[in-house]
C-alpha cells in the first residue's frame, strides 16, 4: 500500500509545480478562487491533524508535511499577488 501512497504524493507534487511557476511568472492571482484556496487549506490542516494523531508509515508523514508546505506556498503566493478591489 505504501507504493500507492508514494504515487499519490508524487503526482500531487507534480500537479502543484505548474501553479507555483504560473504565480511566480505572472505575479497575478485574481483568477484563483479565494474560497477554494481556503477550503484546501482547511482540508490539508484537517488531514495533517488526523495523520499526526495516528500511527502511520514514515512515507505518509513526509508526504503530508511536503503537501502542507506546498499548499502554504501556493496560498502565500495567491494572497501576495491578489489585487483586492476597492469598495466604493
Amino acid at each position: 500500500m505504501t507504493i500507492f501512497c508514494t504515487i499519490y504524493y508524487i503526482l500531487s507534487y507534480v500537479s502543484t509545480v505548474p501553479q507555483i511557476i504560473k504565480l511566480l511568472k505572472t505575479k497575478s492571482s485574481n483568477d484563483y478562487s479565494l474560497g477554494k484556496t481556503a477550503l484546501q487549506l482547511v482540508s490539508i490542516i484537517s488531514w495533517s491533524l488526523y495523520i499526526f494523531t495516528s500511527k502511520q508509515n514514515i512515507v505518509v508523514y513526509i508526504g503530508t508535511i511536503a503537501d502542507l508546505l506546498l499548499l502554504l506556498l501556493i496560498d502565500f503566493l495567491i494572497l501576495k499577488y491578489y489585487k483586492f478591489k476597492k469598495i466604493k
